[in-house]
């Protein structure tokens, strides 16, 4: 009985001393710069409220901050599949960074400051326009980081959104037509959508 109890107490010191893996270790940064990001968006969205009597908005504005929102969730849901990685290099951490540091900088763009008195269309066709850029950089350098860095395959569904995401982010930093934006950043919302419902609705499997 004693050594079954000294076995049993020894196991348990050993599990509460087992260090983190790999895979944790890295999801520690990641997460907490997805977690910024996230309450870029939220912060920004509480202002809007605060000051709505004496803001602007702009539907199209309102709908690029859900995308962001849902793409910050989407990026920290799917690094899951990073589990399996046995070995990291630091240019690869800092390529798989790319996607939550570009989200983090957009989701800070996305709202003007002060937000009191703002006419959203006009910062929105004005000083944001930096964020298609951004997002197309964000894009390529996210999309590049598991064939570069993990040996995955970059030609596969998955990556649809990623190509349709882009070629629309070029085409809204080129243009400021109004109907280009109603078209474009409503089906980027939708192809996001798509993405998570249909490619990674549940993870673990």
């Amino acid at each position: 009985d004693w050594n079954e109890t000294g076995q049993a107490q020894s196991q348990n010191r050993s599990d509460r001393l087992c260090p983190m893996s790999l895979f944790e270790f890295l999801m520690v940064l990641v997460s907490i710069i997805i977690g910024l990001g996230i309450t870029e968006v939220l912060k920004g969205i509480a202002q809007m409220v605060r000051c709505r009597q004496s803001v602007t908005p702009y539907w199209v504005h309102s709908v690029l901050i859900v995308f962001v929102m849902i793409a910050l969730l989407q990026q920290w849901w799917e690094i899951w599949d990073l589990q399996m990685v046995s070995g990291w290099t630091f240019p690869g951490l800092l390529l798989m960074l790319s996607g939550p540091v570009g989200l983090f900088l957009i989701a800070h763009l996305l709202f003007p400051q002060p937000v009191r008195g703002a006419d959203i269309r006009e910062y929105y066709y004005g000083e944001m326009r930096p964020v298609w850029w951004l997002g197309a950089a964000t894009v390529v350098l996210a999309t590049l980081f598991r064939p570069i860095v993990t040996g995955f395959e970059l030609f596969v569904i998955n990556n649809a959104t990623s190509f349709i995401g882009l070629g629309g982010f070029i085409i809204l930093g080129l243009t400021k037509n109004r109907i280009v934006h109603a078209i474009l950043v409503p089906l980027f919302l939708a192809t996001i959508l798509w993405d998570v419902l249909a490619l990674s609705f549940e993870i673990g499997q």
